[in-house]
């Protein structure tokens, strides 16, 4: 599918309920232009498909597989990052890290034919889900699924370095949004570590005046 496609027919209720992460995503493009098609030497072809024969026929009677000890140790340390998730529309669609990298080391492992998860199997995994989130991120950019927080840290990112105050975030929505619905969405930006607020005194003596920058 095309990226403009996807973007269009994968809603929003899509990306944030559960559908999206159930997919990893590759963005990928053709190496090189072949008007005349391209040819694999019949040999290549046959030793591909006698792998694929060979994995499929031990897939199907291979029982419970287990990592060894390197696989194990290096489960141990990117587990917490995988599993921690991430804030906004991009964490929804990257939800299932640590499951997707635990499938996908098992593919590796059954395409060797092996019962046994070793560490390149893992590292393997790690490096294909390192380059779906890349994919992904250059897909569907760092939206976060929040109307109202998406407007305002794309304003603060238009006047960067300069902020805006709070009047000014108000006038982003023609003053049709009230303070409580503003306050909710700028803590949807400090929470994902987008935005900051600066407070300075009132030369009026008043309440602190906010200026809010995106970082």
């Amino acid at each position: 599918i095309t990226i403009p496609e996807l973007r269009r027919e994968l809603s929003t209720t899509d990306m944030a309920s559960g559908l999206a992460n159930r997919f990893i995503f590759l963005t990928v493009r053709r190496s090189k232009c072949l008007p005349e098609g391209g040819h694999l030497a019949s040999d290549v072809i046959s030793g591909l498909a006698e792998k694929i024969r060979s994995a499929i026929e031990f897939a199907r009677t291979a029982q419970q597989m287990y990592r060894d000890d390197a696989a194990r140790r290096l489960w141990r340390e990117v587990y917490p990052e995988l599993s921690e998730g991430q804030t906004g529309m991009i964490g929804a669609i990257l939800g299932r890290a640590e499951a997707q990298v635990l499938r996908l080391s098992i593919l590796y492992a059954l395409m060797d034919c092996s019962a046994i998860i070793r560490q390149e199997h893992l590292e393997a995994a790690l490096a294909l889900w390192e380059y779906s989130e890349a994919a992904a991120r250059f897909i569907f950019g760092d939206s976060l699924g929040d109307p109202s927080a998406d407007e305002i840290l794309r304003n603060l990112r238009l006047v960067r370095p300069a902020g805006l105050n709070r009047t000014e975030i108000s006038g982003l929505f023609g003053r049709n949004k009230n303070a409580s619905e503003i306050n909710r969405a700028l803590t949807v930006l400090i929470e994902g570590g987008l935005a900051r607020c600066k407070r300075s005194k009132s030369e009026n003596g008043g309440r602190p005046e906010e200026s809010w920058y995106a970082l």
